[in-house]
């Protein structure tokens, strides 16, 4: 029990604490892609810049809109960093895992979705037009993303036949990384995995050329924050599962002897992946909505609903 209860404070501060040194990284890619320096000004090599940014939010005056619902209006940004921490409690980090669940999958996708109601519930509560228009491009946005991610998950369960992240890590130990045995589903996955938590090119929810700052617009100080915060913790999340789905996880050269090389693993995949966001973001201008929904429903929905079949296939020849 009490090493349970560490382990979740362990995750959780380290959910916390990842969040703006990302963010510095995250600006540092953009600008050497887009050939300049970044954050530069701030200590040295602007490595003190989101210190400074957190001391701004702190100080900004906190306002809620005349004619919003205040009580919603408040709440929303915690539900976007509660489902996200709460999603990050079961993730395990190499041997680290604060809360061993047999049905982990299932609890994350329940919790990120979750935070979709944080989007939804600013959009309605802020009493401002760009807000809700935002608020409804998030619900459409998580309808049309949920169900080829759901079949993409589904595949990898029919394939390892559990929900445990660490039963999962044991298969693709014994049998191989899943990214060898379910391609289509790991590049479903990742498309979906970009859309929902709203990254470039599927920011539409808040895309400022046209809602001005979507459902966030009418928020600032660390209710702002808050929403960002919920945003890049799910990119963590959703990175450690992407490499413990389709890439074995902690696994690697001497990782059952040294648990350390394990966590280290699992870290650097995941790395990988929220580089990734990073580098589609400079890459990739935003779709218009009714791009994104076409791509969702005509292409991703039919392409995961057949995988699941192929996943199904693959289970029977296994058995034979």
């Amino acid at each position: 029990m009490t090493s349970n209860f560490l382990s979740l404070l362990f995750v959780v501060g380290l959910m916390l604490v990842a969040v703006p040194p990302i963010t510095y990284l995250e600006r540092k890619v953009l600008g050497h892609m887009q050939q300049r320096p970044g954050p530069m000004v701030v200590g040295f090599h602007g490595l003190l810049q989101p210190l400074a940014d957190a001391i701004k939010l702190i100080f900004k005056e906190d306002i809620v809109p005349r004619g919003a619902d205040r009580l919603l209006f408040m709440l929303a940004p915690s539900f976007s960093v509660f489902g996200a921490l709460l999603a990050a409690s079961v993730v395990p980090i190499g041997f680290i895992q604060a809360v061993p669940l047999k049905s982990g999958l299932l609890f994350v996708m329940a919790m990120s979705a979750i935070s979709i109601y944080a989007l939804v519930l600013a959009g309605y509560a802020s009493n401002s037009k760009y807000s809700f228009l935002g608020g409804m491009r998030a619900a459409a946005q998580v309808l049309g993303f949920e169900l080829p991610m759901g079949f993409a998950i589904m595949a990898m369960v029919l394939l390892y036949g559990t929900l445990d992240f660490n039963e999962m890590v044991k298969w693709q130990q014994e049998h191989g990384w899943g990214i060898f045995y379910q391609p289509v589903a790991f590049l479903l996955f990742l498309f979906m995995m970009v859309a929902e938590i709203g990254r470039p090119p599927f920011d539409l929810p808040e895309g400022e050329s046209e809602l001005v700052g979507g459902f966030h617009t009418e928020y600032s100080g660390m209710r702002f924050a808050a929403f960002y915060f919920g945003e890049y913790i799910n990119i963590i999340v959703l990175s450690l599962i992407v490499s413990l789905l389709f890439l074995g996880g902690w696994s690697g050269p001497f990782a059952k002897e040294y648990p350390v090389l394990g966590v280290i693993y699992h870290l650097l995949k995941a790395g990988f992946f929220i580089f990734l966001t990073f580098w589609l973001r400079a890459t990739f201008p935003r779709y218009r909505f009714d791009q994104m929904l076409s791509i969702m429903w005509k292409i991703m929905l039919p392409v995961s609903i057949v995988n699941v079949f192929v996943a199904a296939l693959q289970v029977f020849l296994f058995r034979l």
